[in-house]
């Protein structure tokens, strides 16, 4: 008796810890193509398989198992080799069954059924959903505009008037037409052949007439705050940029288009703009210089940030690090509106052939004022010197020789934050692989602590209560995953033929879930997915006797205070955490110097000397010091040039920080004055100085100047799109616009062949940092 009674608790304790193991799948599907498309409807993914003659499958439970193939009311399975397309509970899957012909499966209910339209004797391509009007997308045939008002399954040529799209001078593909993201109409803007040239046009009756813009346009794009455009000067030679600000429209004569100027002579030509960011309401670019047509140096670029209506550009920060293929490390935290992280080039008076070094700096006000981070206490430093956090951003990421985790924050998740990198003075791009450490902090990057021994690729799900993560630093068949913010860490050996490489750990765009898929390589490189649900493992819901609350310092004239799980406390979130805000009176860090001016106390990031720290709530300085710059071309408006009876505004040397909601203080010390300007003097306009950033779009050189596109750009376009997949539904590794929920059509230029990702075993060392 008693032996069967301790045999009954024998097979009781296996059978639980059976079940108290997290489920996992290995799926032989390519990913490297189509990354998966998370749906409106829960747990439910899709995807295109390139190894299965490019048949759309379909899971219902996240990610762990796949369908053969989708099958469509009538019957018939879906192909979709040129990818798809989702707005809301709509989805589209869009396949070329042969040349110059396009067949088109539409779902209304998130995936769950579709049907297919009739073949089509036209390709179509560059498909973008409205944003308001149910069912209604925008694209291309060629050189036509093309019109659905059920979300693909018939199609309207809006260009029967005889008006085409323009092709830009060094590319092979037309331009595509846009809706009007500010009106809730019909409205679109095209880019129309004009005598050789772009001319940038608006219909607001759904292609029936057009209205020139700005002419000489070469591309377009829009993102929630801001449209862009880019424009070839055929007069003056070089590159010009408009915006339009979507959340504050400015009376013009082009729609509320406005000219972008940067605080550079008219000798200096960019070479390229990067949008990195405009969430936050001023717009950061990345600009790439150059003289006499010569680019400047690649391995770092300056940013330059605008005003709160995105019309002016001054100076934010110098030699940022790039990527060889261009990305910027300057990333904003999205748990905290207005705050950012960059990575500057400590060597960049080195040769171009040494190794670059970085070094982090983090900003609260909208990249006002910079300082180092610090380092956790937990970390070593393993050289002498000065010894800060340094951290890995974009360039590391998407590098196919390193391949790191990347400053990574989400929106669902106030306050957290993870990193790979160094405690030393400088974090090289080739780093030495035993120093480099997974980081995390809880509070915005003002304290961090070491998460894991070596550097990893990461997701967090539930909110930001559970984190699964695997090294990055060789192939494994191992997983980790906690809940509690990392109090306690569970390893899982996962039974896998072979060791795999992870390249990318997603789930869905809420964060909200425990389920994850793994996108892996093998040794050949060839890719596959590892479905990871852990609802097995689950800890007790939280209650609010778990919860904590931390309250943030003024960031743009807003304290925050949101909920988040306690130290020590094994639970998992069911909901975002609560977040309330309340208003701060002005001070001289919701203030920065204005257009023309600099800071007198040169003690930007940029200086060599600066080693501040981000610990605690380090005190603002007593007051904001600005002067005439000496180099600045920019010409103010002032009562000699002003437009006689009319008011303008009189700068003290300072502006408000674009985004700042802060209220008394000190605004009326620094803000502007208004002025009547006098009768007397003639009509003769100021210069007006817009400036323009777009996210994730870099615009370079077409013909030794102008602008081009990650569209144009195919071997640029699907690195990014097989490391985190391309969409404009959100940020995934704090990047704006790269997202795995992946739009693809026959521009990318993607090839099964061009698929060379990371393989750790490229990672070398470096004998510095």
């Amino acid at each position: 008796m008693k032996i069967s009674v301790i045999l009954f608790i024998f097979i009781a304790i296996s059978v639980g810890l059976a079940l108290s193991q997290p489920v996992y799948k290995q799926n032989n599907i390519n990913w490297k193509q189509f990354s998966p498309l998370y749906t409106n409807k829960e747990d439910t993914v899709l995807i295109v398989d390139t190894k299965a003659k490019n048949v759309l499958k379909r899971s219902t439970n996240g990610g762990i198992d796949w369908s053969s193939n989708v099958i469509d009311t009538q019957g018939n399975t879906i192909y979709g080799n040129a990818g798809y397309y989702q707005r809301d509970d709509n989805v589209m899957v869009v396949n070329f069954p042969s040349y110059g012909k396009t067949q088109i499966s539409v779902s209304n209910d998130a995936g769950t059924t579709f049907t297919t339209s009739q073949v089509f004797p036209y390709r179509i391509v560059s498909v973008t959903p409205h944003l308001d009007m149910d069912g209604y997308v925008i694209a291309r045939s060629d050189k036509y505009i093309l019109i659905s008002q059920d979300f693909g399954l018939t199609w309207n040529n809006v260009s029967s008037n005889g008006q085409t799209l323009f092709m830009p001078g060094g590319s092979s593909f037309y331009s595509e037409p846009l809706w009007d993201p500010s009106e809730k109409t019909g409205s679109f803007f095209a880019i129309l052949e004009s005598g050789g040239t772009g001319a940038f046009s608006v219909s607001k009756d759904m292609g029936k007439t057009f209205k020139t813009l700005i002419n000489g346009a070469v591309d377009m794009i829009y993102t929630d705050n801001y449209y862009y455009v880019g424009v070839i000067d055929a007069q003056k030679g070089g590159n010009k940029l408009y915006v339009k600000s979507l959340f504050s429209v400015v009376a013009s004569t082009m729609d509320g288009f406005l000219l972008c100027e940067f605080p550079f002579g008219e000798d200096v030509q960019p070479n390229d703009f990067r949008i990195l960011d405009d969430s936050s309401g001023a717009i950061f670019m990345g600009i790439s210089n150059s003289r006499d047509g010569e680019t400047s140096n690649k391995r770092y670029g300056t940013v330059y940030v605008s005003n709160g209506a995105g019309n002016i550009f001054t100076l934010s920060v110098n030699h940022v690090s790039i990527s060889s293929n261009g990305y910027y490390d300057f990333m904003p935290l999205y748990g905290a509106k207005g705050s950012y992280l960059y990575n500057r080039v400590s060597n960049y008076k080195d040769t171009s052939t040494a190794p670059v070094t970085m070094q982090s700096f983090i900003s609260y006000d909208n990249g006002g004022r910079w300082n180092r981070l610090s380092p956790p206490t937990n970390m070593a430093c393993t050289v002498s010197g000065p010894c800060k956090l340094n951290v890995h951003g974009l360039s590391a990421f998407v590098d196919k020789t390193r391949g790191y985790g990347p400053i990574y924050s989400i929106a669902s998740a106030p306050g957290l934050v993870l990193a790979t990198g160094n405690a030393n003075p400088a974090l090289s791009a080739d780093p030495i692989k035993n120093r480099v450490k997974t980081v995390f902090s809880t509070d915005n990057g003002q304290t961090w602590s070491k998460f894991f021994d070596e550097g990893t690729i990461y997701e967090f799900g539930n909110y930001g209560s559970s984190i699964i993560w695997a090294t990055a630093m060789n192939d494994t068949k191992t997983f980790y995953y906690t809940f509690g913010l990392g109090q306690t860490q569970t390893s899982v050996l996962m039974n896998l033929p072979s060791d795999v490489d992870v390249i990318n750990i997603i789930t869905s765009p809420t964060n909200s879930g425990n389920k994850f898929i793994f996108l892996v390589e093998d040794s050949n490189d060839f890719g596959s997915m590892i479905g990871v649900d852990l609802t097995k493992v689950l800890p007790p819901a939280c209650d609010d006797s778990m919860m904590d609350s931390y309250t943030t310092r003024c960031i743009l004239g807003l304290q925050t205070t949101y909920r988040t799980v306690k130290a020590n406390t094994n639970c998992y979130m069911t909901q975002t955490p609560q977040v309330s805000r309340k208003y701060c009176q002005c001070t001289v860090e919701d203030f920065e110097c204005d257009i023309g001016y600099e800071n007198a106390d040169d003690s930007s990031a940029d200086s060599d000397e600066n080693t501040g720290s981000t610990s605690g709530n380090p005190s603002a300085p007593e007051q904001l010091n600005c002067r005439v710059s000496l180099t600045s071309q920019y010409v103010p408006i002032t009562e000699e040039n002003c437009t006689p009876g009319q008011v303008y505004f009189k700068s003290k040397g300072f502006r408000m920080v674009a985004g700042s909601q802060c209220t008394g203080g000190v605004n009326a010390t620094y803000s502007p004055e208004m002025i009547m300007c006098p009768s007397k003097h003639s009509s003769s306009g100021g210069k007006g100085w817009i400036a323009a950033v777009v996210i994730g779009i870099v615009l370079v050189g077409l013909g030794g100047f102008g602008f081009y596109l990650h569209k144009y750009n195919p071997e640029l376009k699907q690195k990014i799109l097989k490391r985190v997949g391309l969409s404009k539904t959100g940020p995934k590794y704090s990047v704006i616009g790269i997202k795995p929920n992946s739009l693809a059509d026959d521009e990318f230029g993607i090839e099964d062949d061009d698929a060379q990702i990371l393989n750790d075993n490229d990672l070398q060392d470096n004998e510095d940092f």
